[in-house]
């Protein structure tokens, strides 16, 4: 049988200064988050995810829909898309993660370690950038995923009488279930919960209240099943295509596993690796460490495995990321206790790298300061993703197209969601690529057909019209419209009549 090797830290009352640290931290990460949606437009997924949300639908083509039903009833009942407003409710959860991170930590391996977790979480990239702070599907899922492990740790390790243990494994399907409905990826925490039952060989298995949780993730998850099965199971065709067996390659491998230590911070990235490896050889006979380890090691692994074949976004495998931060936060409280100076330090070094990036990055989105010193960067700039298009709005008014019927047409769903969050849902938007994602399903082109439309595209597309021409019976050119940041010309658009709308086979 397993034995938790958690040590006291699992039974003694709360530290109330790390408690107040972490409360601190909540508190002063809140704050930068805060300003850095007050000062950012929305990126090329927020504003996609914006767009799509005016259409309240069962599930979406991208991902399931619980992120998107959020920020639609949030913008409805703020009366805005206002980006900073847009973004509150997941800067309020990662918040919430922190906690959950913290308390989930100390609760096994005491207060000290649950600091240093929930200090180390909102220290890497990947998670605090990603997570934090957008309108993406990856703070639901990390805030549910993280519920969800808690329930199931109350439910299988804490000492509770029977019909507390059963209430909450019931918390921890349902939990598991909104965080499936976040993003596919909290599959990979179902799976390696099961993983670990097994394997721990507990009689879980054997309790009512453990198939009760399973249906109940299963039937929150129902509204993505019957969504799929109306399309053609598009959405899971979609996701799943992404990572088919190709050709191997093991030099693309090494470059997605390093683009993950990367986005993790390489020191916390190696830290993380130790505590994980040295959990994993603990083996099952540590039941909690066990636990984390299973979590963490099945992503991972199958990221770094379909990374032979295909490009890994650094964000995809950080679920498992997610659960070696309690790991890690044990073996710092260890190296605390030896060399405190050290790990101090470093935390502080780390702090001030992590606040002097992202100041940077946020200045040169805002002002675009670095182009003036280095023209040249201005062909390859990441943050113009952050750009938002608002000045078309004043072309598109000028035009009248509202007026005239005529609507807006894009070349790649990337476009799309850019102008149609810039226009505010005032004209209709039609995606004609081959790749239109939601907006395939928004707009029935058929309905449209003979209407004329402003051809829009990113002024970086040399091929927009060859992909655009198909679908209209003729297009006039138009003068490109200059998109600026901090009053000066930061980008253009391209722009065109459509006459007649048509479909490509005519």
């Amino acid at each position: 049988m397993c034995k938790n090797l958690a040590g006291p830290g699992s039974d003694r009352p709360g530290d109330p200064d790390a408690a107040r640290a972490v409360l601190l931290i909540i508190a002063l990460t809140g704050l930068l988050r805060i300003a850095l949606a007050s000062l950012l437009g929305l990126s090329v997924d927020e504003s996609y995810t914006v767009a799509i949300s005016r259409q309240v639908a069962l599930s979406y083509f991208d991902h399931p829909p619980l992120h998107v039903w959020l920020v639609g009833a949030w913008a409805r009942l703020v009366g805005t898309e206002q980006p900073f407003l847009l973004r509150l409710p997941d800067i309020i959860m990662f918040a919430g993660s922190t906690w959950l991170m913290y308390r989930l930590t100390a609760s096994v391996y005491g207060d000290r370690a649950g600091l240093w977790a929930a200090l180390a979480l909102n220290f890497a990239p990947v998670l605090t950038l990603n997570a934090a702070g957008g309108i993406l599907p990856d703070g639901p899922l990390v805030y549910f995923s993280l519920l969800a492990v808690w329930c199931f740790h109350r439910a299988a390790h804490a000492r509770l009488p029977d019909p507390r243990r059963q209430r909450w494994m019931l918390g921890a399907g349902a939990t598991a279930g909104l965080a499936l409905l976040s993003k596919y990826m909290a599959i990979f925490t179902i799976l390696s919960l099961g993983l670990y039952t097994l394997s721990c060989r507990r009689c879980l298995l054997r309790r009512p209240d453990a198939w009760l949780a399973a249906l109940l993730t299963l039937t929150l998850f129902a509204p993505v099943l019957v969504w799929n099965y109306e399309h053609g199971w598009a959405s899971f065709a979609f996701q799943g295509s992404r990572a088919l067996p190709a050709d191997l390659n093991l030099q693309l491998m090494a470059v997605d596993f390093g683009g993950q230590l990367l986005y993790l911070l390489p020191w916390i990235a190696v830290a993380l690796l130790y505590a994980l490896v040295r959990a994993l050889r603990r083996g099952p006979w540590d039941e909690v460490g066990w636990l984390f380890a299973c979590l963490a090691v099945v992503p991972i692994v199958f990221f770094s495995l379909v990374g032979l074949w295909t490009k890994v976004l650094p964000h995809w495998p950080a679920i498992g990321w997610l659960f070696a931060f309690p790991l890690l936060g044990q073996l710092l409280a260890e190296i605390e206790q030896r060399r405190p100076r050290a790990v101090h330090r470093t935390a502080a070094a780390t702090a001030g790298f992590v606040f002097c990036v992202v100041l940077l990055a946020t200045s040169q989105a805002d002002t675009g300061w670095l182009e003036r010193l280095a023209p040249a960067f201005a062909a390859d700039d990441p943050t113009l993703d952050l750009l938002d298009w608002r000045d078309l709005r004043s072309s598109v008014a000028a035009l009248h197209l509202h007026e005239r019927g005529m609507i807006v047409a894009t070349v790649s769903w990337i476009d799309g969601g850019k102008a149609d969050y810039a226009l505010g849902g005032a004209v209709p938007v039609l995606c004609v690529s081959r790749d239109p994602r939601q907006f395939g399903l928004m707009i029935d082109p058929h309905a449209l057909r003979g209407s004329n439309a402003l051809i829009v595209a990113a002024g970086g597309r040399p091929d927009w019209l060859q992909i655009a021409e198909p679908h209209f019976r003729s297009i006039e050119l138009l003068d490109d419209v200059v998109l600026t940041r901090a009053g000066r010309p930061a980008m253009s658009l391209h722009t065109a009549y459509g006459y007649g709308l048509k479909e490509p086979e005519e």
